[in-house]
């Protein structure tokens, strides 16, 4: 009796060793994290100029997942009776990305941006319109190790606006653009021993 109770023990132990729950997400491990200094250069309403700003994020295996803020001033704009205005355009929210083959010198870099944010029409530094805004900006590039602790990435995208309604004669078109974007991950990434030698 004896043998058999602790044959049965040994077999339920083998079972639960076996038995791992599985999860989603439970192969993804946190192999480092950056910042990241960001410049896109976009059109406004037809005048192309930078946007500034950066991010930082964790990095999940190729993966990574943070936040972003974005932000410029420089176009101007003629309103419908002729005045001058400057245009604030800002948005910030989620950055994912995916860059297979970190190691590598050169590899596949892409990423998406969904953020939220405001459009003012400003006069001498004072708003005189706002609009809530949404901003969805996908991109795929290539990325080059500079450093064991640079990567400078050269993409392009698409940033795609909506909820632009209040600012007179402008919508969304106005703040949707193709864009060039460069971006410098500053940071440790966890894959530094296996990077090819050159």
């Amino acid at each position: 009796m004896t043998r058999l109770i602790t044959s049965l023990l040994l077999c339920l132990g083998a079972l639960h060793v076996a038995a791992q729950e599985e999860t989603l997400f439970g192969d993804l491990n946190v192999v480092g994290a950056f910042g990241a200094p960001i410049i896109e250069v976009g059109a406004i309403n037809g005048e192309v100029g930078a946007d500034v700003g950066g991010g930082g994020a964790l990095m999940l295996n190729n993966m990574f997942i943070g936040g972003y803020g974005m932000g410029t001033s420089y176009p101007e704009y003629t309103t419908s009776s002729g005045d001058e205005r400057n245009i604030r355009f800002r948005h910030g929210g989620f950055w994912l990305g995916y860059t297979p083959n970190p190691h590598r010198v050169a590899h596949l870099y892409s990423s998406l941006k969904i953020g939220w944010g405001s459009a003012r029409l400003r006069e001498d530094g004072e708003d005189i319109a706002t609009d809530r805004l949404f901003a969805l900006t996908p991109e795929l590039g290539l990325e080059i190790n500079l450093t064991r602790f640079v990567k400078m990435g050269i993409s392009a995208g698409y940033r795609w606006v909506n909820g632009i309604s209040k600012l007179d004669g402008l919508d969304n078109e106005s703040f949707s653009s193709p864009t060039g974007l460069l971006t410098f991950r500053i940071g440790g990434w966890g894959d530094t021993d296996d990077w090819d030698e050159w």
